[in-house]
């Protein structure tokens, strides 16, 4: 990912001209792959969680365009977490409606916001870590048996044993590997949590 990432206020902004497709390109590479795995959370089946995310999107498009999102009245996510509420409250009703009932379907009870919007975060911050390691891995001089033993040890929480028989690396390189990593992840780190507003 290149450093001049847009902030999301940068890409609201742009959103609002319709000419402006790379801000809605920008915006739907960020947000569709953390609404996916939010609905998917909810027990929404692969393909429609796809569709959930789609007319998610497509929803928050047309009402943000129309001036319904107030940044006074809450966060974006909050926003978004509230329309994928909605689409999935819909597809319910109408498998309701059409009498449908496909158990690879089945969707848990809708929690309270609060836990939503934690649940939204929790992937908004996943999708944060991936895109940090893939920026990491196209940016650095380290190779890819480093960056993977400080993966293993750092994000997957394994232990310097566990790393060492997976790479090959003895424990002191692991070490090694991890302080490094970690330096250049940290910079990262805090300029996609900027572009997400997550600080």
């Amino acid at each position: 990912m290149s450093n001049s990432v847009q902030t999301t206020t940068a890409l609201l902004a742009d959103l609002l001209d319709p000419e402006k497709e790379d801000a809605w390109r920008e915006f739907d590479a960020r947000f569709r792959p953390i609404l996916r795995a939010f609905c998917s959370k909810l027990a929404v089946s692969h393909a429609d969680a796809e569709d959930v995310t789609q007319e998610t999107l497509v929803r928050f498009l047309k009402h943000y365009r129309a001036g319904k999102y107030d940044r006074e009245r809450g966060r974006l996510s909050s926003w978004l977490v509230t329309i994928a509420q909605n689409c999935i409250h819909d597809l319910r009703e109408s498998r309701a409606q059409r009498k449908e009932y496909r158990g690879e379907s089945a969707m848990l009870p809708l929690s309270g916001a609060g836990e939503l919007d934690d649940l939204f975060e929790q992937e908004c911050r996943k999708q944060i870590v991936e895109q940090a390691m893939n920026e990491l891995r196209a940016t650095t001089r380290m190779d890819e048996k480093t960056i993977r033993a400080f993966e293993l040890v750092a994000i997957h929480q394994k232990s310097v044993a566990e790393a060492s028989a997976e790479t090959g690396l003895p424990a002191d390189s692991i070490y090694a590997a991890k302080h490094r990593c970690l330096s250049q992840l940290r910079e990262i780190l805090k300029r996609l949590q900027r572009a997400y507003e997550l600080e």
